[in-house]
């Protein structure tokens, strides 16, 4: 499963200023790190599919044209002011990110709208560019104009048409995670850049733009290159320890390339390391002779506050790149035909316009429930809360870590049971797989405690595979809960818990009755009525389709009853599912095949 925060790590070795872990992402971002929307896979690359509104280009195509012609009026002359298409820009812009606020709960969908708008507007100006060349020299300009138009639109669509306050308030949280926003709204590179290779930062360093000369940054940039060369050459432990912290193995193999100990040295750690060595730093700098004319005229802290504030730009703007490059906007037919196509594969869609919504928001995903059997008598008992509380820890204690192993997430703990889910966060075809192995394992982990004495619990597991509604409850300023829910999810736990008492045998055929179970202590059997009884595991049907998909079965044969069988590597043994029949759940009209899941004993 990816996690919000593993979509901040970068590949270290791919990196040009920052680390690329997510401890470099806190620093820069923040802990916690701002939310962010799950992600679909698009072959191994986590991204997220983006519709703009069309208006909201053209409205920028016209700005960036009207700035660029006041850009290139002659000294002297007066450009008109581009106040209708500034206008015109700031109102597409401010409803579609009204809506997007409004729609967030805690979600990130505010920082997916400028990550995908900024992308969008950053090809947008390239375009131009490829048919006005004089747009390049013009555009380190850009930032400046655009800039206060951005952070003018934010500012107002954060107070304005929201909730009242209370409400508001709890809604958003106390942490709103403005971070990513913040940074693509007012570092100055993301609408002008699409990506951080090409930056060029001297055009970036006029005298008051970010107040530092070109040379002036230049020449410390340098100084500090020559520094961290120098200190890995002696080996100073320092630099050394530091290094391997955020850059690990391939340290060397990057101070060694071109260019490697300039972007070394502007990583927060080794600038941090660099400059509290005030002494031998302050020497150096002052050696050099554009820094030390402006030492001169300006105060030593205010020349390293103007450097670092630059350095931590360029940083966050290289996680944003990353960030930005799991973006997919729709763009062109060939692009929008490619979307019709994800969504009719269940892919989510997050779209924005006068109304944000997410598309397919309903997703396939596997649906598990481990559901313990007599635990009900048990609490009725002669054993304390405290008791039956620790009982249960050591059981879901158990359970956990293997949940964790096959990718799934624990949904809600039920007094009872679990439910746990796979591929609510991103879709994952693979979930029936993944949760017939939690079972298993599960399954021999709760027997090994009834063995060992520690509980006397037997459990029913159900898995079952289809669409569910993935919803977010505010809980608090603080805490979100995120569910899924619908028709399937009601499935489900029926599977686990419908009958709880062994049925007479007698008082039907068993359409396994001949079938001699691979463990007689766990079954799924249903009766002539529809009536389920499960303290094994059981599959619906649709699971069992979807696990086809994933592993090659085969016929097998115990006497007369036919059996499917596969091979899992993981589990290394073969695992068997039979057809138990066809339950009947109160409520639901249609019958409901299911299958029992039978692993062969673990090999010794």
């Amino acid at each position: 499963m990816i996690s919000g925060d593993s979509l901040y790590g970068k590949d270290p070795t791919a990196a040009h200023y920052a680390a690329g872990g997510v401890d470099e992402a806190e620093a820069l971002f923040g802990a916690p790190l701002p939310p962010l929307p799950p992600c679909e896979l698009d072959g191994r690359q986590p991204v997220w599919f983006v519709r703009l509104h069309p208006q909201l280009r053209i409205t920028y195509r016209r700005l960036l044209e009207a700035m660029v012609r006041g850009l290139e009026a002659p000294m002297g002359a007066r450009a008109p002011a581009p106040a209708a298409e500034q206008a015109e820009y700031e109102a597409a812009l401010g409803r579609m990110l009204r809506a997007a606020r409004r729609s967030d709960r805690r979600q990130g969908l505010v920082s997916l709208f400028w990550l995908a708008h900024s992308k969008d507007a950053a090809a947008c100006l390239a375009e131009y560019e490829a048919k006005k060349p004089v747009v390049k020299r013009l555009r380190p300009r850009l930032p400046a104009l655009l800039g206060p138009i951005h952070k003018a639109v934010e500012e107002s669509a954060r107070t304005t048409g929201l909730p009242p306050e209370a409400r508001d308030r709890v809604l958003q949280g106390i942490h709103p995670g403005n971070a990513v926003t913040d940074a693509v709204v007012g570092d100055g590179f993301a609408f002008v850049h699409t990506a951080i290779d090409p930056l060029d930062l001297s055009a970036y360093l006029a005298p008051g733009g970010l107040r530092l000369p070109d040379e002036v940054f230049r020449e410390i940039h340098q100084v500090l290159a020559t520094e961290v060369e120098r200190r890995f050459k002696e080996r100073e432990r320092g630099l050394v320890v530091r290094l391997e912290r955020h850059f690990g193995a391939g340290h060397a193999a990057l101070l060694a390339a071109p260019g490697g100990a300039a972007r070394v040295a502007l990583h927060h750690a080794v600038v941090e390391y660099l400059f509290a060595d005030a002494s031998t730093l302050s020497a150096r700098l002052a050696a050099a002779p554009r820094v030390r004319v402006e030492l001169d005229r300006r105060k030593s802290w205010e020349v390293a506050a103007a450097f670092l504030d630059l350095a931590t730009a360029v940083r966050r703007f290289e996680v944003i790149c990353h960030l930005r490059d799991r973006v997919r906007v729709a763009e062109g037919l060939a692009a929008e035909q490619e979307f019709e196509r994800r969504l009719r594969a269940g892919d989510r869609v997050f779209e924005f316009a006068e109304a944000a919504k997410v598309s397919n928001n309903a997703v396939n995903a596997t649906v598990l429930f481990l559901d313990l059997r007599g635990f009900t008598q048990t609490s009725e008992g002669q054993i304390s809360e405290g008791e039956l509380t620790r009982e249960l820890y050591t059981v879901f204690d158990a359970f956990v870590p293997i949940v964790r192993r096959f990718d799934g997430l624990v949904d809600k703990f039920l007094g009872d049971g679990m439910m746990v889910t796979y591929g609510a966060e991103r879709g994952d075809a693979k979930g029936p797989l993944h949760a017939v192995r939690t079972a298993v394992l599960c399954q021999e982990a709760l027997a090994r405690l009834r063995q060992q004495g520690r509980t006397a619990f037997r459990m029913g597991v159900s898995i079952h595979y289809g669409r569910v509604y993935v919803a977010r409850f505010i809980a608090d300023e603080e805490e979100v809960q995120t569910t899924v829910i619908g028709r399937n999810v009601n499935l489900a736990g029926r599977l686990s818990s419908a009958a709880k008492k062994p049925m007479d045998q007698d008082e039907f055929t068993d359409p396994g009755a001949a079938h001699v179970p691979a463990n007689p202590e766990i079954s799924v059997t249903v009766g002539p009525d529809g009536a389920l009884f499960n303290e094994g595991i059981a599959l619906s049907r649709a699971g069992f389709v979807q696990l086809e998909t994933l592993v090659e079965l085969k016929e097998v044969y115990q006497g007369p009853v036919r059996l499917m069988g596969y091979s899992d590597e993981e589990l290394g043994r073969r695992v068997l599912l039979r057809y138990a029949g066809d339950a009947k759940f109160k409520g639901v009209r249609a019958t409901f095949p299911v299958f029992e899941v039978e692993p062969e004993a673990p090999r010794l």
